[in-house]
Protein backbone atom coordinates (compact mmCIF):
# COMPACT_ATOMS: atom_id res chain seq x y z
CA UNK A 1 0.00 0.00 0.00
CA UNK A 2 2.55 2.88 0.72
CA UNK A 3 4.92 1.79 -1.89
CA UNK A 4 2.63 4.07 -4.17
CA UNK A 5 2.53 6.91 -1.76
CA UNK A 6 5.78 8.85 -1.99
CA UNK A 7 4.53 10.31 -5.58
CA UNK A 8 1.54 11.78 -4.15
CA UNK A 9 3.65 15.11 -2.16
CA UNK A 10 5.41 15.69 -5.43
CA UNK A 11 1.60 15.26 -7.33
CA UNK A 12 0.32 17.71 -4.87
CA UNK A 13 3.32 20.24 -5.21
CA UNK A 14 2.54 20.70 -8.63
CA UNK A 15 -1.24 21.79 -8.04
CA UNK A 16 0.17 25.31 -5.37
CA UNK A 17 2.34 27.76 -7.03
CA UNK A 18 5.45 29.27 -3.90
CA UNK A 19 3.67 32.65 -2.93
CA UNK A 20 6.48 33.76 -0.46
CA UNK A 21 9.54 32.41 0.60
CA UNK A 22 9.71 30.78 4.23
CA UNK A 23 11.30 32.47 7.26
CA UNK A 24 14.91 31.23 8.74
CA UNK A 25 13.99 30.39 12.03
CA UNK A 26 14.96 26.44 12.69
CA UNK A 27 11.33 24.77 13.57
CA UNK A 28 9.91 21.60 12.74
CA UNK A 29 6.12 21.33 12.12
CA UNK A 30 5.77 17.96 14.00
CA UNK A 31 3.63 16.94 17.16
CA UNK A 32 2.41 13.67 18.72
CA UNK A 33 1.17 11.58 16.10
CA UNK A 34 -0.22 8.73 18.43
CA UNK A 35 -3.41 6.97 17.65
CA UNK A 36 -4.41 8.07 21.41
CA UNK A 37 -3.57 11.73 21.02
CA UNK A 38 -4.94 12.19 17.27
CA UNK A 39 -8.16 13.85 19.01
CA UNK A 40 -6.05 16.48 21.12
CA UNK A 41 -5.66 19.85 19.58
CA UNK A 42 -1.89 19.89 19.75
CA UNK A 43 -0.83 22.70 17.30
CA UNK A 44 2.17 22.04 15.22
CA UNK A 45 4.88 24.40 16.07
CA UNK A 46 5.30 27.90 13.20
CA UNK A 47 8.25 29.72 14.49
CA UNK A 48 7.42 33.00 12.21
CA UNK A 49 6.00 31.46 9.50
CA UNK A 50 5.01 34.04 6.47
CA UNK A 51 2.09 33.66 4.10
CA UNK A 52 2.10 31.09 1.86
CA UNK A 53 1.74 27.42 2.11
CA UNK A 54 3.29 23.93 4.31
CA UNK A 55 2.89 20.11 2.70
CA UNK A 56 3.86 17.91 5.80
CA UNK A 57 4.05 13.81 5.69
CA UNK A 58 4.43 12.16 9.12
CA UNK A 59 5.08 8.76 8.35
CA UNK A 60 4.20 7.07 12.13
CA UNK A 61 4.98 3.54 13.05
CA UNK A 62 3.54 3.07 16.87
CA UNK A 63 4.78 -0.72 18.17
CA UNK A 64 3.49 -0.90 21.89
CA UNK A 65 1.68 -3.55 24.45
CA UNK A 66 0.85 -2.77 27.83
CA UNK A 67 -1.11 -4.99 30.31
CA UNK A 68 -2.11 -3.66 33.76
CA UNK A 69 -4.60 -3.82 36.47
CA UNK A 70 -8.27 -5.24 34.69
CA UNK A 71 -6.68 -3.46 31.26
CA UNK A 72 -5.10 -4.55 28.03
CA UNK A 73 -3.54 -2.46 25.11
CA UNK A 74 -2.09 -3.49 21.94
CA UNK A 75 -0.67 -0.50 19.55
CA UNK A 76 0.74 -1.68 16.30
CA UNK A 77 0.39 0.12 12.95
CA UNK A 78 1.86 2.35 10.53
CA UNK A 79 0.04 5.28 9.54
CA UNK A 80 0.42 8.49 6.91
CA UNK A 81 -0.85 11.96 8.02
CA UNK A 82 -0.43 14.21 5.00
CA UNK A 83 -1.47 17.80 5.89
CA UNK A 84 -1.78 20.47 3.63
CA UNK A 85 -1.83 24.08 4.65
CA UNK A 86 -2.19 27.54 3.67
CA UNK A 87 -1.95 30.66 5.42
CA UNK A 88 -2.64 34.32 4.55
CA UNK A 89 -2.82 37.84 6.30
CA UNK A 90 -6.48 39.87 6.29
CA UNK A 91 -7.74 42.90 8.73
CA UNK A 92 -3.99 42.44 10.67
CA UNK A 93 -3.83 39.17 11.36
CA UNK A 94 -2.63 35.65 10.20
CA UNK A 95 -5.36 33.34 9.19
CA UNK A 96 -4.69 29.39 8.31
CA UNK A 97 -6.43 26.30 7.40
CA UNK A 98 -4.93 22.62 7.68
CA UNK A 99 -6.54 19.57 5.96
CA UNK A 100 -4.54 16.38 6.22
CA UNK A 101 -5.20 12.94 4.84
CA UNK A 102 -4.91 9.89 6.96
CA UNK A 103 -3.45 6.54 5.48
CA UNK A 104 -3.55 3.73 7.65
CA UNK A 105 -1.93 -0.32 7.27
CA UNK A 106 0.56 -2.40 8.37
CA UNK A 107 3.53 -0.84 6.72
CA UNK A 108 7.19 -1.58 6.02
CA UNK A 109 8.85 0.26 8.63
CA UNK A 110 9.31 -2.27 11.63
CA UNK A 111 12.37 -4.39 10.49
CA UNK A 112 14.30 -1.13 9.44
CA UNK A 113 13.25 0.48 12.92
CA UNK A 114 14.55 -2.27 15.04
CA UNK A 115 17.71 -2.40 13.52
CA UNK A 116 17.40 1.34 13.60
CA UNK A 117 17.33 0.79 17.33
CA UNK A 118 19.73 -1.64 17.54
CA UNK A 119 22.35 0.87 15.58
CA UNK A 120 21.62 3.50 18.44
CA UNK A 121 21.59 1.17 21.38
CA UNK A 122 18.18 2.30 21.92
CA UNK A 123 15.65 0.18 23.33
CA UNK A 124 12.66 -1.69 21.14
CA UNK A 125 10.20 -1.65 23.62
CA UNK A 126 8.61 -5.24 22.55
CA UNK A 127 8.59 -4.45 19.45
CA UNK A 128 10.35 -7.73 18.56
CA UNK A 129 7.95 -9.27 20.19
CA UNK A 130 4.90 -8.44 17.80
CA UNK A 131 3.82 -9.57 14.55
CA UNK A 132 5.02 -7.05 11.76
CA UNK A 133 4.08 -4.89 9.56
CA UNK A 134 0.30 -5.79 11.13
CA UNK A 135 -2.44 -3.06 11.48
CA UNK A 136 -3.70 -4.20 14.68
CA UNK A 137 -5.39 -1.11 17.68
CA UNK A 138 -6.88 -3.20 20.58
CA UNK A 139 -7.93 -2.09 24.33
CA UNK A 140 -9.70 -4.31 26.86
CA UNK A 141 -11.21 -3.81 30.62
CA UNK A 142 -12.46 -5.47 33.24
CA UNK A 143 -10.00 -8.39 33.49
CA UNK A 144 -9.76 -11.66 31.49
CA UNK A 145 -12.17 -12.42 28.49
CA UNK A 146 -14.54 -12.23 28.20
CA UNK A 147 -14.14 -8.79 29.85
CA UNK A 148 -14.51 -5.63 27.94
CA UNK A 149 -13.87 -4.61 24.53
CA UNK A 150 -13.64 -1.10 23.96
CA UNK A 151 -11.86 -1.24 20.77
CA UNK A 152 -10.10 -3.82 18.14
CA UNK A 153 -9.33 -2.19 14.88
CA UNK A 154 -7.45 -3.86 12.07
CA UNK A 155 -7.20 -3.58 8.50
CA UNK A 156 -6.33 -0.51 6.32
CA UNK A 157 -8.13 2.78 5.74
CA UNK A 158 -8.28 6.50 3.96
CA UNK A 159 -10.01 9.44 5.57
CA UNK A 160 -9.61 12.87 6.60
CA UNK A 161 -9.03 13.71 9.63
CA UNK A 162 -9.63 16.67 12.13
CA UNK A 163 -9.92 19.63 9.88
CA UNK A 164 -8.01 22.75 11.72
CA UNK A 165 -8.31 26.41 11.60
CA UNK A 166 -6.09 29.14 13.00
CA UNK A 167 -5.61 32.40 13.70
CA UNK A 168 -2.57 34.42 14.96
CA UNK A 169 -1.73 37.74 15.97
CA UNK A 170 2.30 38.67 15.64
CA UNK A 171 4.58 41.78 17.30
CA UNK A 172 6.67 43.60 15.50
CA UNK A 173 8.93 42.02 17.86
CA UNK A 174 8.63 38.51 16.61
CA UNK A 175 6.19 37.06 19.14
CA UNK A 176 2.86 35.70 18.17
CA UNK A 177 -0.23 34.78 19.96
CA UNK A 178 -1.93 32.05 18.45
CA UNK A 179 -5.37 30.29 18.18
CA UNK A 180 -6.10 26.81 17.38
CA UNK A 181 -9.61 25.41 16.21
CA UNK A 182 -9.88 22.30 15.57
CA UNK A 183 -13.37 20.61 13.46
CA UNK A 184 -13.98 16.85 14.83
CA UNK A 185 -13.98 15.73 11.05
CA UNK A 186 -12.31 12.59 11.88
CA UNK A 187 -13.43 8.93 12.07
CA UNK A 188 -13.09 8.66 16.01
CA UNK A 189 -14.40 5.08 16.53
CA UNK A 190 -10.90 4.52 14.19
CA UNK A 191 -8.95 6.69 16.18
CA UNK A 192 -8.71 9.16 13.30
CA UNK A 193 -9.31 12.24 15.22
CA UNK A 194 -13.06 13.17 16.20
CA UNK A 195 -12.16 15.87 18.57
CA UNK A 196 -13.68 19.29 19.06
CA UNK A 197 -11.09 21.71 20.66
CA UNK A 198 -9.65 24.74 20.61
CA UNK A 199 -6.17 26.16 21.75
CA UNK A 200 -3.93 28.96 22.42
CA UNK A 201 -0.24 29.40 23.17
CA UNK A 202 2.40 32.35 23.04
CA UNK A 203 4.58 31.46 20.41
CA UNK A 204 8.36 33.16 19.87
CA UNK A 205 11.02 33.32 17.18
CA UNK A 206 14.65 33.71 17.99
CA UNK A 207 17.89 34.40 16.51
CA UNK A 208 21.60 34.22 18.30
CA UNK A 209 24.85 36.49 17.62
CA UNK A 210 25.54 38.80 15.30
CA UNK A 211 25.39 36.22 12.17
CA UNK A 212 22.48 34.92 13.06
CA UNK A 213 23.23 31.68 12.49
CA UNK A 214 21.58 29.80 15.39
CA UNK A 215 17.81 30.12 15.83
CA UNK A 216 14.82 28.23 16.49
CA UNK A 217 11.26 29.10 18.85
CA UNK A 218 9.74 28.35 21.77
CA UNK A 219 5.72 28.49 23.21
CA UNK A 220 3.82 27.06 26.07
CA UNK A 221 0.16 27.22 25.96
CA UNK A 222 -3.27 25.01 26.53
CA UNK A 223 -5.82 23.10 24.30
CA UNK A 224 -9.46 22.22 25.90
CA UNK A 225 -11.14 19.28 24.02
CA UNK A 226 -14.51 17.42 23.50
CA UNK A 227 -13.49 14.07 21.77
CA UNK A 228 -15.84 11.48 20.93
CA UNK A 229 -15.02 7.61 20.03
CA UNK A 230 -14.76 4.42 22.66
CA UNK A 231 -12.54 6.40 25.46
CA UNK A 232 -14.20 9.55 25.42
CA UNK A 233 -14.82 8.77 29.11
CA UNK A 234 -11.33 8.99 29.77
CA UNK A 235 -10.07 11.93 27.79
CA UNK A 236 -8.89 14.99 29.78
CA UNK A 237 -10.40 18.37 28.82
CA UNK A 238 -7.18 20.21 29.54
CA UNK A 239 -3.70 19.38 27.74
CA UNK A 240 -0.97 22.00 28.71
CA UNK A 241 2.07 22.05 25.77
CA UNK A 242 4.90 23.61 25.20
CA UNK A 243 8.07 23.31 22.38
CA UNK A 244 11.62 25.02 21.96
CA UNK A 245 13.69 24.75 18.96
CA UNK A 246 17.57 25.31 18.33
CA UNK A 247 19.27 25.24 15.14
CA UNK A 248 22.34 26.31 13.35
CA UNK A 249 22.97 27.42 9.49
CA UNK A 250 25.71 24.94 8.21
CA UNK A 251 25.38 27.07 5.04
CA UNK A 252 23.65 29.77 3.94
CA UNK A 253 20.64 27.56 2.92
CA UNK A 254 20.95 24.55 5.24
CA UNK A 255 20.33 24.27 8.57
CA UNK A 256 20.53 21.09 11.34
CA UNK A 257 18.69 21.11 14.74
CA UNK A 258 16.72 19.55 17.21
CA UNK A 259 13.08 20.20 18.72
CA UNK A 260 11.62 18.77 22.09
CA UNK A 261 7.69 18.95 22.30
CA UNK A 262 6.20 17.86 25.52
CA UNK A 263 2.67 17.85 26.46
CA UNK A 264 0.44 17.17 29.36
CA UNK A 265 -1.81 13.09 29.83
CA UNK A 266 -4.22 13.24 27.58
CA UNK A 267 -6.18 10.90 29.68
CA UNK A 268 -6.87 9.81 33.18
CA UNK A 269 -8.69 6.80 35.22
CA UNK A 270 -6.05 3.90 33.71
CA UNK A 271 -3.39 2.13 34.80
CA UNK A 272 -1.90 2.23 31.58
CA UNK A 273 1.31 4.12 30.91
CA UNK A 274 0.20 4.91 27.32
CA UNK A 275 -3.07 6.82 28.76
CA UNK A 276 -1.82 8.81 31.42
CA UNK A 277 2.16 9.82 30.62
CA UNK A 278 2.66 12.76 29.82
CA UNK A 279 4.18 13.50 26.28
CA UNK A 280 7.49 14.32 25.14
CA UNK A 281 8.52 14.05 21.38
CA UNK A 282 12.59 14.84 20.24
CA UNK A 283 12.88 15.78 16.38
CA UNK A 284 16.13 16.06 14.92
CA UNK A 285 17.04 16.55 11.16
CA UNK A 286 18.19 19.40 8.19
CA UNK A 287 16.48 21.74 6.88
CA UNK A 288 17.49 22.58 3.25
CA UNK A 289 16.29 26.13 1.36
CA UNK A 290 16.06 25.78 -1.80
CA UNK A 291 17.12 28.49 -5.35
CA UNK A 292 13.13 29.10 -5.66
CA UNK A 293 12.48 29.99 -2.05
CA UNK A 294 10.88 26.49 -0.62
CA UNK A 295 11.96 24.89 2.47
CA UNK A 296 12.37 21.26 2.56
CA UNK A 297 12.54 18.89 6.05
CA UNK A 298 13.46 16.28 6.22
CA UNK A 299 13.81 14.77 9.85
CA UNK A 300 13.23 11.79 12.51
CA UNK A 301 10.93 11.82 15.99
CA UNK A 302 11.60 9.46 19.06
CA UNK A 303 9.85 9.64 22.32
CA UNK A 304 12.14 10.09 25.86
CA UNK A 305 8.77 9.53 27.48
CA UNK A 306 7.79 6.12 26.04
CA UNK A 307 4.68 4.49 25.63
CA UNK A 308 2.56 8.08 24.90
CA UNK A 309 4.10 8.75 21.51
CA UNK A 310 5.28 6.66 18.70
CA UNK A 311 8.64 5.45 18.86
CA UNK A 312 9.41 6.41 15.35
CA UNK A 313 8.39 8.80 12.58
CA UNK A 314 9.65 10.18 9.45
CA UNK A 315 9.19 14.18 9.44
CA UNK A 316 9.00 15.32 5.71
CA UNK A 317 8.11 19.61 5.10
CA UNK A 318 8.04 21.38 2.04
CA UNK A 319 7.17 25.46 3.46
CA UNK A 320 6.95 28.26 0.65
Amino acid sequence: MFRRLPALPAALLALVVPVAAASEAFVFPAFNQAALARHAPLPAPEGDAADGGRLTLDWTSESHFEQAGDEFLLLDGEILRLGLQQRWTWAGMQWSAELPLLVTGGGVLDSMIENWHDWFGLPNGGRDQIPRDQYRYQYQRGGQPPGETVFDIGGSDAAIGDIRLGLARCADGGGCWRALAQLPTGDADRLLGGGAGLSAWYERAYALGGTQRWSGAFAAGAGAVRGDGPVEDRQKTLVPFGWASLGYALLPSLQAGAQLYAHGPLYDDSDLDAFTRSGLQVVFGFRYRSPGGIWWNLAVQEDPITKSSPDFVIHLASTW
